[in-house]
């Protein structure tokens, strides 16, 4: 199964694509760690985010997308920008499940995570994908 992990941070889709085997997990298509979207009051921007992320989805094939949420409101709660990143991935034509941190840390709380093939900042989103992976 091919579960594609995503955390947003700012205007940043931070991307992992995993590629499991039960609950064995390969790192694929490591050339795309992000996908920006750069100004959020041009439409045109907006819209090439939008291509840029579902040609993304359907160049791999992924069967899932896994989220990590963001507060929604409080002193950790997310941008109007990942809002809005968060709307255009659900309304891809792949089933979207969002996991708020504390599900994620719960879930993976006896499972050993190797975060060696992805760099530092990829880490959140990897775990969502495998949270996705362990909880559906």
């Amino acid at each position: 199964m091919k579960i594609c992990g995503i955390e947003l941070k700012g205007n940043n889709a931070i991307i992992a694509s995993l590629l499991f085997d039960g609950t064995d997990y390969t790192v694929i298509n490591k050339d795309v760690k992000k996908i920006v979207l750069k100004d959020t009051d041009q439409q045109s921007d907006v819209q090439e985010f939008s291509k840029e992320l579902y040609s993304f989805f359907d160049s791999v094939g992924f069967e899932a997308i896994a989220i990590k949420g963001r507060a929604k409101k409080g002193k950790f709660a997310g941008g109007s920008v990942s809002f809005k990143i968060e709307g255009i991935i659900q309304n891809s034509k792949y089933p979207v499940v969002i996991f708020p941190g504390a599900t994620i840390k719960a879930k993976l709380k006896n499972t050993e995570i190797d975060a060696s093939e992805v760099n530092g900042y990829q880490e959140e989103a990897l775990r969502a994908a495998v949270c996705y992976n362990i909880t559906i």
